[in-house]
């Protein structure tokens, strides 16, 4: 999918974005940045420069 500029824009003034919908079923407050198992942390500038969406390398399970 091919954002919008206004939406490119702010996305390169981003580190990581924590991805996903918050599932209550999913809890886990032991998770870094994160509130469920579900949700990933992408590594916004490197998913910019490869074009598609790369995990957070310094994630820890």
């Amino acid at each position: 999918m091919k954002e919008s500029d206004d939406k490119l824009e702010l996305l390169k003034m981003l580190d990581i974005l924590v991805d996903g919908r918050f599932l209550e079923a999913k809890k886990d407050l032991t998770l870094q940045f994160r509130g469920s198992s579900n949700q990933r942390i992408i590594d916004v500038p490197a998913s910019l420069e490869a074009g598609s969406v790369k995990i957070w390398k310094n994630l820890v399970r």
